[in-house]
């Protein structure tokens, strides 16, 4: 087996980058939902907001509480799959994102 000689942009960013992405791209992680729904460590699933279960599509795509933080980082809508997948820049995006916002994930 041959070792990988390109690396996608992922694999260039900080460990604590990385596994605040990793956290949020598989939904283990410490948001409501997940913390509620495997270990009954949250009184609920559910959002700060009221809104919706406290998930990582909620948090990056929808939460009211974080429109603000939302439009400074993301200026126009940003789908998802970028924010999650997209290029180191989306991804450090992403990162800045959760710090500005005051997540732990």
């Amino acid at each position: 087996m041959r070792p990988r000689t390109n690396r996608d942009d992922y694999h260039t960013l900080s460990r604590e980058q990385q596994v605040n992405l990793i956290r949020l791209r598989t939904g283990h992680n410490r948001l409501n939902a997940h913390m509620n729904q495997k270990f009954k460590l949250a009184p609920s699933p559910t959002c700060a907001c009221g809104q919706e279960n406290q998930t990582a599509e909620h948090i990056l795509q929808r939460c009211p509480l974080l429109d603000e933080e939302r439009k400074e980082v993301w200026p126009s809508p940003t789908p998802l799959q970028t924010k999650l997948y997209g290029s180191r820049q989306e991804l450090e995006k992403t990162t800045t994102f959760i710090t500005s916002a005051g997540l732990i994930v």
